[in-house]
């Protein structure tokens, strides 16, 4: 995706999203917000001061189930 826009991820039940841009050195979390009128949770993250060419990395706790969801995906920020 494009540097400088806002990636966001959407689900369909509410989870945290576990993150990194840096291959796993350092690790974020957010936890995903409720949107009402759609029933969908979402988070976003702007990637204004991302380097072009990093790579969001990410994968989720799905929070009623309480487990992880055992992969992880990417996202090139170009």
């Amino acid at each position: 995706m494009p540097q400088g826009r806002i990636l966001r991820i959407i689900l369909a039940v509410e989870a945290t999203v576990v993150w990194s841009i840096d291959g796993w050195v350092r690790t974020n979390q957010a936890d995903t917000l409720h949107e009402a009128g759609l029933n969908l949770w979402f988070a976003d993250y702007p990637t204004v001061d991302w380097a072009t060419d990093s790579v969001f990395e990410f994968t989720l706790f799905w929070r009623r189930d309480q487990r992880w969801e055992g992969r992880n995906w990417e996202v090139s920020i170009l």
